[in-house]
């Protein structure tokens, strides 16, 4: 039978996404993985899958994870300025793909504006500026609606050149008419109209009280005394009284549920999230340490720490390790090591010795190590590259227990390598 999961559908998805993480009980983590290699020699990344064996070695490649606090996630949508000669596809109540269409744009100024008339098609040639709370015209017939503008701290996060945060203006808000006639679109403006041409509007709604304007006879415009409310179903008809004027076709367009502004997120589409996160080197006491490499990065829902509870620390390590003692030789990063007498193998993400003494970040993977083997305490070390020795003193545990929460979103990409004094701002889109 035929069916259809609407665009609501989506976007409540993406709402109540947003809404779940207001509860403490709840955590989301951006985590960073796999130091090691891609299998091709240009490091091409690969595809994604989304199998129990890819979340196993996603976790068995964790390096770190930071808590994303949920003001750095918000709505988005795909940005379109505004440009100069372009046209610009108009809103109407019953258009089903309005939502593939270009009829919001963003100005110079950073506000947002919503197209309701577009001039029977034409190129818009007159930027929309300023914010009125009313539907106002530019020399170029267009009609805009003001919605909200992305503020300097929101530019900063959330706008990309691709992407655009979206808000809700309570000014704009407060002044939405719910199921109003804002615009009447001229289909045919008819002739030998005169000036006492009115419009007869039928429907579900009320208070309506709408004129038409005439030049030579033709409608090309109206006076919106009162917009009315509530109208679910319109009908708009042309009458006049002088009884000459035929042949206009005019079809009323009834606002969103709300009004214009009452629900940017519902208006705009926005079934897409934006997740921003900032990373630094020195984050955690050596939870994002400098000179490891990562490929793999990703979304996880309510991970848990070593205590067994829903983790809430701002940053964690998910790697395992060993203190050392008696070091000689400087072991390297993304080095192979192995336990003289255990026999257990380990890939090295970092290290830090000083004067022979210090500690050893490491992974054990089924891609990667041949072992999982434990090391074990007072044996000694070697690196299969380096030839570094040293003596394992204990044994150091990941700050997050593997294979808990849920792996949300997973990227796969060219190597990226965090170095001294680095600063990452990532933004991750996510669609509902």
């Amino acid at each position: 039978m035929p069916n259809l999961v609407t665009n609501q559908f989506k976007i409540v998805n993406a709402k109540n996404f947003i809404a779940q993480f207001a509860d403490s009980n709840n955590s989301l983590y951006l985590f960073l993985a796999k130091p090691s290699i891609w299998s091709t020699e240009s490091e091409l990344p690969n595809d994604p899958v989304d199998t129990q064996s890819s979340y196993f070695n996603t976790w068995d490649e964790m390096i770190s994870l930071k808590k994303i606090n949920p003001v750095n996630i918000v709505s988005v949508v795909k940005r379109i300025n505004w440009v100069r000669n372009s046209v610009y596809a108009e809103y109407s109540h019953d258009d089903a793909n309005l939502y593939l269409k270009n009829y919001y744009v963003i100005n110079r100024e950073y506000d947002v504006y919503k197209c309701i008339d577009n001039a029977k098609e034409t190129e818009s040639t007159i930027e929309p500026t300023g914010k009125s709370l009313n539907i106002f015209s530019t020399s170029d017939g267009y009609k805009w609606k003001y919605l909200y503008t992305v503020s300097t701290s929101d530019r900063l996060k959330f706008l990309t050149d691709n992407w655009m945060p979206v808000r809700l203006n309570e000014d704009v808000a407060a002044v939405a008419k719910d199921g109003a006639i804002e615009n009447i679109k001229i289909i045919n403006g008819g002739i030998d109209y005169s000036i006492r041409a009115n419009v007869i509007i039928t429907g579900d709604g009320i208070g309506a009280n709408i004129t038409a304007r005439q030049s030579l006879g033709v409608i090309y415009d109206f006076n919106y005394i009162n917009t009315g409310t509530r109208y679910r179903f319109a009908k708009a008809v042309l009458s006049d009284s002088n009884s000459n004027g035929r042949s206009a076709n005019i079809k009323a367009i009834l606002s969103p549920l709300g009004g214009h502004g009452s629900d940017p997120i519902s208006e705009l589409n926005s079934n897409y999230i934006m997740i921003n996160v900032r990373t630094t080197y020195n984050e955690g006491y050596g939870d994002f340490p400098a000179g490891f490499s990562y490929r793999k990065l990703g979304i996880i829902r309510n991970p848990k720490d070593i205590t067994g509870n829903v983790a809430s620390s701002s940053t964690l390590s998910s790697l395992n390790g060993l203190s050392l003692t008696n070091s000689n030789g400087t072991f390297l990063n993304n080095e192979f090591i192995e336990g003289l007498v255990s026999g257990a193998n380990a890939y090295v993400v970092t290290a830090n010795i000083v004067t022979g003494n210090g500690y050893i970040k490491h992974i054990q993977s089924n891609d990667l190590t041949y072992n999982f083997k434990n090391f074990t305490i007072g044996e000694q070390i070697v690196g299969m590259v380096s030839g570094a020795t040293a003596t394992v003193s204990n044994t150091l545990l990941a700050e997050v227990i593997s294979d808990t929460g849920e792996i949300l979103y997973i990227e796969n990409k060219y190597p990226i390598t965090k170095l001294p004094d680095q600063t990452d701002s990532l933004h991750l889109v996510l669609e509902f």
